[in-house]
């Protein structure tokens, strides 16, 4: 077993973590919707972060011919850490005396923005790290990327600090669009030198 396939299985089981919470609330959501209405914006940031969690265990095939070492192992870590927090914080509580999701979403959007933050904040941090250099993908233009990061910071900022539905049905629609259109971009690179 080379490094990088012991890299890549330990990533798994940290970003299983977080699909498994994701997915184990849905099945608990479906199993309560006699007691408990699904609230579109707790689906729709819950589906978000696992996006976003099978996008960076995705994303790790940059990584294939990189020197890996622990601190390096620790930097890309540090994201997939952060995703896996935040999904069990946004799974909802399906208990008899649970308040409503709407309720609960509101609740934990705070948390859970605050912890979706660290994703491009350690994302931004590792661009700029020797070593941690080769495994962030960045297109040509770093400072448009940055930029990038930098407005998906401000929209997880927003999100967390307000409790208008509005604000962040506006706010999931433009991490989504950033998302898909990032992964997008980076396809044709994931798929340079693929076995």
């Amino acid at each position: 077993m080379s490094v990088f396939e012991f890299v890549l299985v330990s990533f798994a089981i940290i970003m299983g973590l977080g699909v498994s919470e994701v997915l184990a609330g849905w099945a608990d959501q479906i199993r309560a919707r006699q007691r408990l209405r699904p609230f579109f914006l707790q689906l729709g940031s819950s589906a978000f972060v696992l996006y976003l969690s099978l996008q960076y265990l995705w994303m790790l095939w940059l990584g294939r011919n990189v020197d890996w070492t622990f601190p390096l192992f620790l930097g890309v870590a540090g994201p997939g850490l952060a995703l896996a927090l935040a999904a069990r914080v946004s799974k909802v509580d399906t208990s008899i005396d649970a308040p409503p999701v709407r309720e609960q979403y509101f609740g934990n959007s705070p948390a859970v923005y605050s912890l979706l933050m660290l994703f491009p904040v350690l994302i931004l941090l590792m661009s700029f790290l020797s070593g941690l250099r080769e495994v962030v993908p960045d297109p040509p233009d770093l400072v448009a990327v940055s930029a990038v990061r930098l407005l998906m910071l401000a929209v997880y900022v927003c999100l967390a600090l307000s409790k208008n539905e509005r604000v962040h049905a506006l706010g999931l629609v433009v991490l989504w669009l950033g998302a898909v259109g990032f992964m997008t971009r980076l396809g044709p690179r994931l798929a340079e030198g693929a076995p």
